[in-house]
């Protein structure tokens, strides 16, 4: 005759129940780990280079290539006014290596349809689509994607990221058409207010080819920030900051790769650099005027496959 012991009923249904939620979490564990590896699989952000590499294209497979435009929301450059900062990011997904290319916004360039002028005016008058056509023939590089941002918005990502560390060069004091830029010489953290004054000074002896630089700067000081002290943990926070201020024809999904690729980037391979030349004067207005020679090496060698 067979004897049910009290509480085996019970304890049998509490293991079942246990397993069950085992096995759940072991199922949400996995899609976690799977959904991270698809997210950090860069490859997707890299387009087919074909057509391009047969058109004469300057291309990677390794790489893509990401128009920066900062403008003055103040001077209603989001409309029809000028890119204030334009720069060009080649990002290697293979060795994890960055490099910035930074193009002075006087420097006379052919815009299509519209002749040989200042390549900030090609935003004025044909948006970003003639800007980006405009640089692609300039470099003769396909840009894959666009970000562009705003001064307000700009102040608003420095803050989420919990500011920036820079060494300021000089004691930089100067009155613009819209406030007062004031900042102290030497090694500071500057958060959004203090990093924008920091970009837009230019009382210097070669005027924006220095403040070219500072831009440089301070993109490297961002990258560092988010390598170094972790800062996907702040994605959070990070990306409705950069949503709301960024204008950008990357998805979600895809600026979410880009953060996850950063915090692998190699620092020490950080480079940076501005299109050499020299300044043009013609008919009284300033350009400048770019060495062709010098800016076809530094394509190949940092937008192509030979890096």
């Amino acid at each position: 005759m067979n004897i049910r012991r009290p509480g085996n009923s019970k304890q049998n249904k509490n293991r079942r129940g246990i397993s069950r939620l085992l096995i759940v979490l072991a199922v949400i564990v996995a899609a976690l780990v799977v959904g991270y590896l698809w997210l950090q699989s860069p490859a997707s952000l890299v387009p087919d280079r074909t057509e391009q590499q047969a058109s004469g294209l300057t291309v990677s497979e390794d790489k893509f290539y990401v128009l920066l435009i900062g403008s003055d929301e103040n001077d209603g450059l989001l409309g029809s006014g000028r890119a204030d900062t334009i720069m060009v990011a080649s990002v290697d997904i293979r060795s994890k290596e960055l490099f910035l290319l930074s193009i002075p916004r006087d420097s006379y360039v052919a815009i299509p349809g519209y002749g040989n002028d200042k390549i900030n005016h090609a935003y004025a008058y044909g948006g970003v689509e003639l800007l980006r056509q405009t640089v692609e023939d300039l470099l003769h590089i396909p840009i894959d994607y666009y970000a562009q941002i705003d001064f307000a918005g700009f102040e608003a990502v420095i803050d989420a990221l919990g500011g920036v560390e820079i060494d300021v060069d000089k004691r930089m004091y100067y009155q613009t058409y819209d406030g007062l830029i004031d900042i102290e010489a030497g090694v500071q953290r500057l958060n959004g207010e203090k990093a924008l004054q920091y970009v837009r000074f230019r009382s210097d002896a070669l005027g924006d080819i220095t403040r070219v630089s500072r831009q440089q700067n301070l993109m490297k000081a961002i990258v560092h920030e988010f390598v170094e002290n972790n800062g996907y943990w702040k994605l959070p926070r990070l990306l409705p900051a950069i949503s709301d201020a960024v204008r950008t024809d990357m998805s979600t999904l895809d600026m979410i790769r880009v953060a996850l690729l950063a915090k692998d980037f190699d620092l020490a391979a950080l480079e940076s650099a501005t299109l050499d030349g020299d300044f043009l004067d013609l008919n009284g207005i300033s350009y400048w005027q770019v060495d062709e020679q010098d800016m076809q090496e530094m394509v190949a060698t940092h937008f192509g496959g030979g890096q």
